[in-house]
């Protein structure tokens, strides 16, 4: 099944399978199931590798498994239920420090992926703009309800840290809540259950559009320096597996380098049939609109650097999730990336 951004009533909330492309059914490919938070924009490189045909090159057909929100993607993956995870960094460090390490083998995003946007009569009474500061936005949010994926998840983190840079705190100047995926979330948003919603594109930019809602972060261009050279999006494996199957690791690692390199040198209204395709009920204005913005956040090496690891870490210092640093080499490796 296809992420449908237009069914907007329970397909993108619950967990299931998005698709694993035509090559799946020949029986020559390894079968392969990796899971996702959320089928956002943010994971277009996955959805490109398996819909051009690059895991099939490299003898792989992959099953990709939402969950509405990071925490079960994980799960999964320590289970052994799957065998990647695609998702952001917090359980990376977590699952360390609770002694199930679990390992970084790439870098598809080093930027926040994640946008919140503000309902429309929030921003009006508030007199907020998209155009306001970022700091007075934040502080703006006090005395509201704001909501993320669900509790713990990054899009959740990510409220507490904004909500703690202006000296709010949390769930007592504002309730943060969990809504589960953009099913959900974006009719909470437009009807204004919720202040502010936080979560991949193209959720927040989609209420925008429709008039429903302002922009309240602007993270896939850059503005925000402390999410700049982040570790947002990784390729996670458990390093055990990653050891005993060393070359599947290091052919999904490369099928993904090809999947980004693709999408970042091909023309974004080329590219309109296979956005179209898993994100139907979305304008293609807004479609273009949204991959050009992403393309920059795209590493196009893999290439996961310490400054990366550590910004990411000091932001789960700062939200409470870890209580100390974590040394970067024990989380994260580069010695699957091509030589």
């Amino acid at each position: 099944m296809r992420a449908n951004i237009g069914l907007v009533a329970g397909v993108l909330g619950a967990a299931l399978a998005l698709g694993v492309g035509a090559q799946a059914q020949s029986q020559t490919l390894k079968p392969l199931r990796v899971t996702i938070p959320v089928p956002a924009m943010v994971f277009y490189p996955l959805f490109v590798a398996v819909d051009k045909g690059f895991f099939a090159t490299h003898g792989y057909a992959f099953e990709i498994i939402s969950t509405a929100g990071d925490g079960p993607d994980i799960d999964a993956l320590i289970s052994g239920s799957v065998d990647f995870t695609i998702s952001t960094p917090n359980r990376l460090f977590t699952a360390y420090e609770q002694g199930k390490p679990l390992l970084a083998v790439m870098n598809l995003g080093n930027r926040m992926g994640i946008e919140c946007a503000m309902n429309k009569a929030v921003a009006d009474r508030l007199s907020i703009t998209e155009a306001t500061p970022l700091d007075q936005k934040l502080r703006s949010m006090k005395g509201e309800t704001v909501a993320g994926t669900r509790p713990g998840a990054f899009t959740y983190l990510l409220l507490v840290n904004y909500a703690k840079r202006v000296g709010l705190v949390p769930q007592q100047d504002l309730q943060i809540i969990g809504l589960g995926g953009a099913g959900s979330m974006l009719p909470a948003l437009e009807n204004g259950q919720v202040a502010v919603a936080c979560t991949g594109s193209p959720m927040p930019e989609l209420a925008v559009s429709r008039g429903k809602a302002i922009a309240f972060t602007h993270n896939l261009r850059g503005d925000d320096p402390a999410f700049d050279d982040f570790l947002f999006e990784l390729l996670y494996v458990r390093p055990d597996w990653a050891k005993a199957n060393a070359d599947i690791v290091r052919g999904v690692v490369t099928s993904l380098r090809e999947a980004v390199a693709w999408m970042q040198d091909t023309p974004t209204k080329t590219q309109l049939p296979e956005m179209r395709a898993r994100f139907t009920g979305v304008p293609d204005a807004l479609l273009t609109e949204i991959l050009d913005s992403l393309k920059p956040a795209f590493r196009r090496d893999g290439m996961i650097t310490e400054a990366a690891v550590d910004k990411a870490a000091k932001f789960l210092r700062d939200t409470g999730v870890i209580n100390a640093p974590i040394p970067w080499q024990a989380v994260a490796t580069n010695d699957y990336l091509p030589k």
